[in-house]
């Protein structure tokens, strides 16, 4: 598998990773309030081009889950950001064209995913190191808040009811199988309720009997201590569900779309990735950071950027970078050819005011997954 999906490599231009890191070098934060104007980034900061910064030394101990776009070889591997060097993942089902292999990373866990056929129901892997070991059938797994267990979601039966259950890592039940609607199935847990989507809603549940409980237009991220919440009108707040503790918050002025952002290993800064369309096959990304101490905003040194919208993904390292990864445009043409897309890391700690980046060996269409 490792010299097929070096094969791989070898024949498509290298993709861009970017990992960073903490807060920015825009000019200086805006602390909000509820009557606050919003935090306008300067001219200088509204161009639109390449990443830039310095290179990222050696050391960084930051490494990859990476699929290759090879359908006879679609297992995942491990690259080492630092060497270079590719490590299969063993524990996984032989390479098959009918199976389809994905990788989420929640908190701590990294979580492998293998389908197949519709009546498969499919199975689920943790990794460690680079073993994956099975963790139960299922279609979805995310650990519980408190590393207690995790959720599985599946639909046991063809055309039957679709289910949300907790179990430990060893396969013990910790709570039964309850239905819950398939089209809008919990994919991740906070302290106050398993998060939902429906209807363009992000809606809390309870952990004992999945009852709702409060809805809001968007949880942006969660925290041990409060939610970072899309509010109607498109501000921000940070609430503590069930109370009537709200800090609102003015977001950045011209910013784009909000997306589901990352909180730091503390909780301290949470990453808020925004999305402006472009007339080409891109996007424009422009991360900000805002600390939930003194609620100032914080823009990543180079941005915005333009990137590739399927390959983007984003990590905190439980030492406190931010790992921005994915196929980033390295031209500042309107619609860039193949050629013009690459692979680079970025890292980035708070008060740093460049980003450090590095260029990475793998084709600009991997998948990737940044392992905590």
């Amino acid at each position: 598998m490792g010299r097929r999906l070096s094969g791989v490599i070898g024949r498509f231009p290298a993709l861009v990773l970017v990992c960073l890191v903490g807060c920015t070098s825009a000019p200086g934060a805006v602390r909000p309030a509820t009557t606050a104007p919003q935090v306008t980034a300067s001219p200088a900061q509204s161009r639109y081009g390449p990443f830039s910064g310095q290179p990222l030394g050696p050391g960084s101990g930051i490494r990859l889950v990476v699929r290759g776009n090879d359908p006879a070889d679609p297992a995942p591997a491990i690259l080492n950001v630092d060497t270079g060097a590719l490590t299969p993942v063993t524990g996984l089902p032989d390479p098959d064209p009918r199976l389809t292999f994905s990788t989420f990373v929640h908190g701590g866990h990294v979580v492998i995913t293998v389908s197949g056929p519709a009546a498969d129901q499919g199975r689920l892997y943790l990794l460690k190191d680079d073993e994956a070991r099975e963790l139960a059938t299922g279609w979805y797994a995310f650990p519980a808040f408190d590393d207690s267990g995790f959720w599985i979601t599946d639909r046991p039966a063809p055309g039957g009811p679709c289910t949300v259950r907790k179990q430990a890592e060893d396969g013990r039940l910790l709570r039964r199988p309850r239905w819950s609607h398939c089209g809008a199935l919990p994919f991740l847990d906070t302290p106050y309720g398993l998060h939902i989507r429906h209807r363009d809603e992000s809606i809390l549940l309870t952990h004992d009997s999945l009852r709702k409980t409060v809805r809001y237009p968007q949880i942006v991220a969660a925290t041990s201590r409060e939610l970072l919440v899309r509010q109607p009108g498109g501000n921000l707040a940070l609430v503590v569900p069930g109370t009537e503790k709200e800090r609102a918050i003015s977001r950045p002025a011209g910013a784009g779309e909000i997306k589901d952002g990352e909180a730091g290993p503390d909780g301290r800064y949470i990453a808020v990735p925004f999305l402006a369309p472009t007339a080409g096959p891109h996007e424009h990304l422009d991360v900000w950071v805002l600390d939930t101490r003194t609620l100032e905003w914080a823009r990543l040194p180079s941005m915005p950027v333009p990137v590739d919208v399927k390959t983007r993904v984003m990590r905190w390292t439980p030492d406190g970078r931010l790992v921005l990864a994915g196929a980033f445009v390295t031209t500042t043409d309107a619609y860039p050819r193949e050629s013009d897309y690459a692979g680079m890391i970025a890292t980035w700690s708070p008060g740093e005011q460049a980003l450090s980046i590095r260029r990475l060996p793998v084709t600009w269409q991997t998948s990737l997954a940044i392992i905590p």
